[in-house]
């Protein structure tokens, strides 16, 4: 591109010159020619050489195979399959109580029955806690529904 571009140039330079004045140039205009050819010669020279110049190409990278480890296999280990997370976050169904109270019936976790059967009592959110003021006094425990939407579960089934 360039290359057509230093021609066009030149060419146009030489086709707007005026070929009457040529015999009544002195030596300082032909001076003022010769060095202006020579500096678009040296532009045209550059641009070929900037575009001779390739980028030099990376290596291809072959990976090697990977040889595993004892770690980094199950060997069929069907307790590496569960998902203890998910079963951390399944309530016992007992716990679930109905309490009467004077708006109607509310259903919820019982806080001492999670206690005593759920091992990870201690880490249900606080957020989900209530208490509610049933017919027998105060009651402390956890709203299902929250529960479910922290991802706790019931172990009943339907």
């Amino acid at each position: 591109m360039f290359k057509h571009l230093a021609a066009a140039i030149a060419a146009a330079s030489l086709a707007f010159s005026s070929p009457a004045q040529a015999a009544g140039l002195d030596r300082d205009d032909v001076g003022k020619l010769i060095i202006g050819l020579a500096a678009i010669a040296a532009l045209n020279a550059a641009i070929e050489g900037n575009n001779d110049r390739s980028r030099p190409q990376a290596a291809p990278v072959h990976d090697q195979p990977h040889h595993r480890q004892w770690g980094d296999q199950n060997r069929g280990n069907r307790w590496s399959e569960l998902n203890r997370q998910t079963n951390r976050r399944v309530l016992p169904a007992s716990c679930l109580r109905r309490i009467e109270t004077r708006f109607g019936t509310q259903r919820m976790f019982g806080q001492r029955c999670l206690e005593r059967n759920y091992r990870h009592a201690a880490s249900l959110p606080d957020r989900c806690a209530v208490r509610v003021y049933s017919n027998e006094g105060p009651r402390r425990g956890y709203d299902p529904l929250c529960l479910r939407e922290q991802g706790y579960v019931s172990d009943r089934r339907h």
